[in-house]
């Protein structure tokens, strides 16, 4: 996905707005932490760090002497994530630091913003300490895996995004990733030395969250490509004004751990 959007002004004040007004990536990032064991000692490098989020709930299960790495490589984003953690100890990056190991690697809500997900695994497994573990986070939507319908008039949430897709302002993808799958994934973590495991937690998400979040010009990018990143969230706030805000979905994310192949030894 281009870098421009997500180093647009806009992207980072909505991003920041969204993590304010919905826990949606607060309760994906604690969960992500605690099924990496994240635990005090351990040196943590937080990649696609956003606003810090995932920073943040790394910190929770960290001792008081220690740090997280945070790299961002959209100013705008490190931006806000800077002065949204200023005072807490999170050392901010453009890019992951060169020839540093970390106990835990952690990639929270990003893996299917940053590229090929085999080629991202490959360069993330390169600040792995030996003993370390590489842990994601991502819808399972993303992952071809459908979520369970919710309550209200709108249980699926699809009213909102058809009601864009017919403003015909969309455009498609620059470079269009291969669809993700568990299976895939796995075979990505093998490739570089990992044996992944799967866990799952499930939220509701509301039809405002969705709103809110489909407001963000990266994520709305393939409905209005061909509307200015700026004036993109007053579109769909006015596709929004009759919607049933009681309207809600499960959203099941998918936390995924790779640990390193331990190679046998024969005697």
């Amino acid at each position: 996905m281009s870098l421009f959007l997500w180093n647009h002004p806009v992207t980072a004040e909505r991003y920041r707005l969204f993590t304010e007004r919905h826990d949606r990536y607060r309760v994906a990032a604690a969960a992500l932490a605690e099924a990496a064991a994240i635990a005090p000692g351990h040196k943590v490098l937080d990649v696609a760090a956003g606003v810090g989020c995932t920073a943040l709930a790394c910190l929770q299960r960290l001792g008081e002497d220690d740090t997280v790495a945070a790299a961002e490589a959209a100013d705008a984003m490190r931006q806000e994530g800077e002065r949204r953690t200023r005072g807490r100890p999170v050392n901010w990056y453009a890019a992951p630091p060169q020839g540093q190991t970390y106990d835990r690697v952690i990639c929270g809500a990003a893996l299917w913003a940053l590229g090929q997900a085999g080629e991202v695994i490959g360069q993330m497994s390169h600040h792995v300490a030996s003993e370390g573990a590489l842990a994601v986070s991502l819808p399972a939507a993303y992952l071809g895996e459908a979520d369970a319908p919710g309550g209200g008039p709108d249980p699926h949430l699809t009213s909102l995004p058809e009601a864009l897709k017919a403003l015909d302002l969309g455009k498609p993808p620059a470079t269009a990733q291969p669809l993700l799958s568990e299976t895939g994934l796995r075979q990505a973590f093998a490739d570089h030395g990992f044996v992944m495991s799967r866990s799952s937690i499930c939220l509701r998400l509301t039809q405002d969250a969705y709103c809110d979040w489909l407001a963000l010009p990266p994520v709305n990018d393939t409905l209005l490509g061909q509307v200015p990143p700026e004036e993109r969230p007053v579109l769909v706030y006015r596709c929004a004004e009759d919607l049933d805000m009681s309207s809600w979905r499960w959203e099941s994310w998918a936390l995924c751990i790779g640990t390193r192949l331990r190679v046998r030894t024969h005697k």
